[in-house]
């Protein structure tokens, strides 16, 4: 009884899901709506696809100025600071986030105000006219998000591991963007087509697709030929990425962004089996949104070559290695109870939702006729010593015994 009972409380709670309608507006907006009528509550989540091509060589930083200049700037609402005391005043929270593959947009309001929530939402981003005395002041804003002051070597370090050679934002590049490009931006790369709404909560089907046509069945953009892709040098340093630290202790770190190829049922078990690995100490690994990400604390007496030698190794060791059937029956039945439990979850499952409907999403369907031999596939092209981006930060006379590179980062 004591092994059945999480059994059928997984399974209860899997049924209890809320079930996923899908509807696509006239205008190509894809919506997934998700009803649940256990609290008033209502929330939104839309995130607007981002190309590899949608951002030129040299204006790298561009979305997420864009995102700025969408907080900053006035729209048929009032000025910015009128739109934010309008959301506090009507008690609904609306949040921007730039991620590397889109723009998010998530707004939280209580069911009596959805219709509120998603006009203020659809009034940000189809109505906001950019104010040009703002684009340098947000440009440096951009710049100190990406070099705040006090931030540990450490963390700048996973910082600039998380971004392929070419694609990193500079001073140089975010001070190149003009209204112009925003605004050219903005024209080629918010379009509904390219957008993706998750709705959750208090709200019926009928009534959800009445309030996504009222309020974003307008969103249309013109015809535009399609972007060209950016063209940017990758550099191929000699050796890692070095950032000087006085006085700091010697870190390690290596970054594999995981391959496009991956299938999303691999990545979420690799998820639960790869950190807490045996075979790793002194490497301690973690998955986060850029990759999997692997550090080593050295101690003050260890050579930094050795310590970048035993950080790789364990990493190579273990794609070498693999998992066994019973590892894999124990991360799949852990996936199933962690998924069991999304119902629980409001922003689990509309993250859940939008992964699926960008083709991220794990299916109970391909989890399950997942193979061994696939899983170990997946884990060795993703440890392959190639998509290693490595770094140490640490004291320069450390570092110094790395194999020369470019300039070290300041």
């Amino acid at each position: 009884m004591r092994l059945l009972l999480p059994i059928l409380l997984a399974t209860v709670a899997l049924h209890a899901q809320p079930r996923v309608q899908p509807f696509v507006l006239p205008n190509g907006l894809r919506v997934f709506h998700l009803e649940d009528h256990e609290h008033p509550l209502v929330r939104a989540h839309l995130q607007v696809d981002l190309r590899p091509a949608d951002t030129p060589a040299g204006l790298e930083g561009l979305s997420a100025l864009t995102l700025r200049m969408f907080q900053a700037s006035a729209s048929t609402e009032g000025k910015s600071d009128d739109f934010d005391l309008l959301l506090e005043s009507s008690g609904i929270q609306l949040t921007r986030e730039a991620t590397p593959t889109g723009l998010a947009w998530q707004v939280v309001a209580r069911s009596r105000d959805q219709d509120r929530a998603l006009g203020l939402l659809a009034e940000n981003i189809l109505r906001t006219v950019f104010d040009p005395a703002t684009v340098w002041r947000q440009a440096a804003a951009c710049w100190r998000d990406q070099e705040p002051l006090g931030v540990p070597a450490q963390v700048r370090l996973r910082r600039a591991l998380a971004v392929a050679p070419g694609e990193q934002p500079t001073q140089a590049s975010l001070s190149a963007i003009n209204l112009e490009d925003l605004i050219a931006f903005r024209s080629r790369v918010f379009r509904p087509e390219r957008a993706v709404l998750v709705l959750h909560g208090d709200l019926g089907l009928e009534q959800a697709k009445r309030l996504v046509l009222l309020n974003l069945g307008s969103w249309v953009g013109p015809a535009l030929p399609a972007a060209k892709a950016a063209v940017r040098p990758q550099p191929t340093p000699e050796g890692p990425l070095r950032i000087p630290a006085p006085g700091a202790g010697l870190t390690l770190q290596a970054v594999a962004p995981p391959p496009p190829e991956l299938a999303p049922e691999i990545l979420a078990l690799l998820d639960l089996l790869v950190p807490g690995d045996p075979l790793l100490p002194p490497v301690r690994i973690t998955l986060e949104g850029c990759g999997l990400v692997a550090t080593l604390e050295a101690g003050p007496d260890t050579a930094a070559p050795l310590a970048l030698t035993t950080l790789q190794g364990r990493l190579l060791a273990l794609g070498h290695r693999g998992y066994t059937q019973v590892e894999l029956e124990h991360a799949r039945s852990a996936w199933l109870a962690r998924r069991s439990l999304d119902s629980l979850h409001p922003e689990a499952l509309l993250a859940a939702a939008l992964a699926e409907a960008q083709g991220r999403g794990a299916t109970l369907g391909s989890m399950k006729a997942l193979t061994l031999e696939a899983l170990n596939a997946g884990l060795r092209s993703w440890l392959d010593p190639k998509r290693l981006r490595t770094g140490a930060a640490g004291p320069p006379e450390a570092l110094a015994q790395l194999a020369p590179q470019d300039p070290p980062v300041k």
